[in-house]
């Protein structure tokens, strides 16, 4: 019930009075107005949107990726570099054994000629002490345990034991060549400091310049 229900009737037609009773709180002289409603979304702060970054400069973090890529890459180039040169005689020792596979006149030629080329690659791998005095049964266990076989022990290289002091010693030249070549990739031990000019231009005889260029990819 409103105030004016409320009040009594003081001589105030009964029509006047619901016209009264129908105005707003707070119309009346004397009659206090309800508190005004705030908004509640009034306070809040306008969205402020971020600008652009700018690429340039760039932040630390991106720096300091951009040089431990570089160091990366230099790195795995010079270990790339040392490999390829630690293994230069082997090129050369399989270039070799290719010339001189094209080009012997005799067996004996060739066994001769193909010991003295394992030996000599042998010594740019291996201390000269290790290998140099190695004959016979001696040298194809040498051989042998290098490369993890006993092609030369129990195989055709059998014939390096005592086929250079034959006349006509019976070898098998084909797998002399394979079990060279595969000695040359595979042996592995120590470094010598010998570089691989031993085996570059060694000089067998009974080769022939036109066949330099032929190549087995090691």
């Amino acid at each position: 019930m409103s105030e004016l229900q409320s009040m009594p009737n003081q001589g105030v037609p009964t029509g006047q009075l619901n016209q009264l009773n129908q105005l707003p709180p707070g119309s009346l002289p004397g009659q206090m107005a309800p508190p005004a409603q705030t908004d509640p979304l009034a306070n809040l702060r306008d969205i402020h949107i971020p600008g652009t970054l700018d690429p340039w400069p760039p932040a630390i973090g991106w720096w300091l990726l951009a040089i431990l890529s570089v160091l990366l890459t230099a790195y795995c180039v010079l270990k790339l570099y040392q490999w390829w040169r630690s293994n230069q005689y082997r090129r050369e020792g399989v270039r070799s054994l290719n010339d001189l596979l094209n080009d012997y006149d005799s067996d004996k030629a060739y066994l001769q000629a193909y010991s003295d080329l394992l030996k000599r690659v042998a010594l740019s791998k291996y201390p000269r002490e290790m290998v140099a005095n190695l004959t016979g049964e001696a040298w194809v266990s040498f051989l042998d345990k290098s490369a993890n076989t006993k092609e030369f022990s129990m195989g055709a290289g059998q014939v390096l034991i005592q086929g250079n002091y034959e006349t006509n010693p019976d070898i098998n030249v084909e797998q002399l060549h394979q079990i060279g070549l595969q000695w040359i990739k595979k042996h592995t031990g120590p470094v010598s400091s010998n570089s691989s000019a031993g085996v570059k231009h060694a000089g067998y005889p009974h080769t022939s310049e036109s066949n330099k260029q032929l190549v087995v990819q090691t």
